[in-house]
């Protein structure tokens, strides 16, 4: 244990310490490496421009050669023994060409009519081999005036460079009878380049012009960077950037291209990395040095610790005799280890059964505190950990919900004790759990201490090959509830299965959409199986609201009239129930005609949460899952104490004027009615028979008599072709005044609205 001990403390030690100081020269040699690209891309920049201001300089000086008297056309038939001294004077001129530019290696003077070419060293001589005679003479075949060719060899075997610039004579010509062609010197291209650079011009057909004298010494790299350049589309100015393999090195190569003689010529410059990294040899032998050191003082560490390490065995000999001294064998302390952890383990074994025992109820506490939101900043795979430490492993599983509500507590079954509603529901719970290990391999059960109830079921990714295979015998699973739960317990229930979801972390979403999906279950029948998606995508259910249902039974409760409001409240709540609108939209409904009463019953200075007492009526309400049973509800919990309030308040003469009031307006719509004259006549002040009149109708005189009016004024535009003007006579009013009172009440001209609600006129218009 000891040596072993020792080679690992070593390893801890100086492992990182290799690492890191390998690191850091690595990073240093790559910074320096960056460095130079970065400082290297100008430089690249203006010895490509200097190049191409070389060539440049020597196609202008061509150009302005070109140009002197003696290169005239009449070259082309000039007997050059007999005129010696024009001769002589092209000689001149030649050599004079030759020397006017420093890329310029040789001129020659060729004149294709007489197959001779003229050099000053060579003279004047007749181009007699074949080959040469075909290559001079293919010059003049081009298009160009001014043209750079690398393929045009020297004549009588005159080696060196075969890049020239060939110039038609006379320049712009039609008819050439020569050419001046000038030899670059390859030597004399200025690359600006240090004594461990490698540069290279090429011209457009990718031919070496140039190199650096450092180029000739890595001859390798050449077909590689052709190879690189061929691959890349070149253009003006375009840049590249590449490394090539060198023989214990690496060379970094940039290159750039420009435009010269109707081609792209490509500057190419490269610099073995060991030349830029060089001023980090000193700093490699630091590091050399910092490791050894390093290395030196881990081993004296490693040794110090490892003579140590005997001590954590004493003290655990010590803690195994509780403070009583007992003999040990001398080097024989892990057997007495040995011995002790043999009846820890015994205690340890008892400890973990305890354990166990208690690990399904924290694991359901885990559930429940997660599914209610409370660990919502888990993420999955911490779920998932924390799950398989509590000996369940969810990983590959599909997860369901099924919701289910019970309804046998709103259901006339006797009076039921807080312990007999406690064991239905356990019974309840205890049923659906079992049901559900048919098709689960882990069910958990959650009880909202309300009557409902959920159950998540995991299905292994295996058994449910997809969501839509399992859902079928899901769904039967769910119908097999019910059944159960109205046989065996007599308890009608709906359940709302939702799912299936890959991901643990959608189960409270599964859950929470089962359960907002069951208040959409309707009143068809007492048990309902709802599926949670399905009947969330039909959420957004269009309900025709009966308005007109609503206002009649506020006013008609507002009379007092308690048998009449209850026939309105059933045609009101059958309105809602059409098409089968789920059971939420006849909560809110009745809600929303509750609300309104309450608005009438303040405008009747009726205060209506002194008249309720503070009931929970929305909570009673939704507690409710019978439509016969929202209507008794509602006409016992709200109708009669709102009746026996109005009974208290009305006085018996004032309720017959207020009638006989409402009677003439019905009667005399049109007359001009007023509150005074009604006054008047019963014998009673305008104030008094004013609130009387807002306390029995939910609203003032003026705003009913004008409801009145409008709405026959409504019947006549949609049923009759009157004019408005007649309409508004018809009613009491001037049709200026009756124009503006109508369009502020409904919104719209009395012409729009009946154009939008005459039957007639819209049958004429789908004509």
């Amino acid at each position: 244990m000891y040596w072993k001990t020792i080679a690992l403390v070593i390893m801890l030690t100086c492992v990182p310490i290799s690492i890191v100081s390998f690191i850091n020269w690595h990073v240093g040699n790559q910074y320096l490496i960056r460095q130079y690209q970065q400082n290297n891309e100008q430089l690249l920049k203006d010895t490509a421009r200097r190049v191409d201001e070389q060539f440049s300089q020597l196609v202008q000086y061509a150009s302005h050669m070109m140009s002197n008297p003696v290169l005239k056309p009449s070259l082309a038939d000039t007997n050059f023994v007999d005129q010696f001294e024009k001769t002589q004077e092209l000689s001149d001129t030649l050599y004079f060409i030759e020397n006017g530019d420093p890329l310029v290696d040789q001129a020659y003077l060729y004149v294709a009519k007489q197959n001779k070419i003229m050099q000053p060293m060579l003279g004047l001589r007749t181009l007699d081999d074949p080959a040469d005679a075909a290559a001079w003479s293919k010059i003049m075949s081009s298009d160009q005036s001014i043209f750079w060719t690398n393929g045009l060899p020297r004549p009588f075997n005159k080696g060196k460079s075969t890049h020239a610039i060939v110039m038609k004579l006379p320049f712009n010509s039609q008819q050439s009878y020569g050419a001046l062609v000038l030899y670059v010197n390859p030597a004399k291209v200025n690359l600006s380049a240090n004594s461990e650079q490698v540069a290279f011009v090429l011209d457009g057909e990718d031919t070496l012009v140039g190199q650096s004298d450092a180029s000739k010494q890595y001859p390798e790299v050449m077909p590689s960077i052709l190879e690189k350049l061929t691959e890349t589309t070149r253009s003006y100015d375009t840049q590249l950037h590449f490394q090539l393999p060198l023989k214990n090195d690496k060379l970094l190569v940039s290159a750039l291209s420009f435009e010269k003689m109707g081609g792209i010529w490509t500057f190419v410059s490269g610099t073995p990395s060991s030349a830029i990294t060089a001023p980090t040899g000193p700093y490699r032998h630091v590091v050399i040095v910092y490791w050894i050191g390093s290395l030196c003082v881990a081993l004296a560490l490693s040794w110090f610790a490892s003579n140590r390490m005997y001590r954590p065995i004493r003290k655990i000999v010590d803690l195994f005799k509780e403070g009583k001294p007992e003999p040990a064998p001398e080097n024989n302390e892990l057997k007495y280890i040995e011995e002790k952890w043999k009846q820890y383990r015994s205690v340890n074994e008892t400890l973990q059964s305890s354990l166990n025992q208690s690990i399904p109820k924290v694991r359901e506490a885990l559930i429940n505190q997660f599914v209610t939101g409370q660990a919502a900043h888990l993420t999955e795979a911490e779920i998932i950990e924390k799950l398989q430490a509590l000996q369940l492993d969810l990983a590959e599983h599909r997860f369901f919900i099924v919701v289910c509500r019970l309804h046998s507590l709103t259901l006339n079954r006797g009076q039921l004790t807080a312990k007999d509603v406690q064991l239905l529901t356990y019974a309840a719970v205890n049923l659906l759990h079992e049901m559900s290990e048919r098709i689960g391999s882990y069910v958990h059960t959650i009880d909202f201490m309300d009557g409902s109830f959920a159950v998540i079921v995991c299905v292994p990714a295996a058994s449910a090959a997809s969501g839509d295979n399992l859902k079928r015998p899901l769904m039967q699973l769910g119908g097999d509830m019910l059944n159960t739960l109205r046989d065996v317990l007599g308890m009608p229930a709906t359940i709302a299965v939702s799912g299936p979801a890959g991901a643990w972390r959608d189960v409270p979403y599964l859950l929470e959409q089962a359960k907002r999906s069951l208040s959409y279950r309707s009143f068809t029948s007492d048990s309902q199986l709802l599926e949670a998606e399905a009947v969330m995508e039909k959420a957004k259910v269009e309900v025709e609201f009966p308005f007109e249902l609503e206002q009649e039974f506020t006013h008609t409760l507002n009379l007092g009239l308690e048998k009449e409001a209850e026939d309105i409240l059933i045609r009101f709540v059958e309105a809602l129930q059409k098409d089968g609108a789920p059971e939420w939209v006849v909560h809110q409904g009745l809600m929303r005609l509750k609300n309104s009463l309450f608005r009438s019953m303040l405008q009747s200075n009726h205060n209506p949460y002194a008249i309720y007492d503070g009931i929970k009526l929305q909570e009673e309400l939704e507690a409710l899952r019978d439509a016969n049973a929202c209507i008794q509800w509602f006409r016992a919990n709200v109708i009669r104490p709102y009746i026996e309030v109005l009974n208290r308040s009305y006085h018996p003469s004032m309720k017959g004027i207020v009638d006989q009031i409402m009677e003439t307006i019905h009667e005399n719509y049109m007359a001009d009615l007023s509150l005074e004259t009604f006054a008047m006549e019963a014998g009673v002040s305008v104030s008094q028979l004013s609130k009387a009149f807002r306390q029995m109708t939910g609203s003032n005189y003026i705003d009913y008599l004008t409801t009145i009016k409008m709405s026959h004024c409504k019947k006549l535009l949609v049923s009759t072709d009157m004019k408005i003007s007649d309409v508004a006579r018809a009613v009491g009013y001037q049709p200026p005044y009756f124009n503006r009172m109508f369009k502020k009440l409904e919104g719209m001209t009395p012409g729009q609205y009946r154009d939008q609600f005459n039957p007639t006129l819209q049958d004429q218009k789908k004509a």
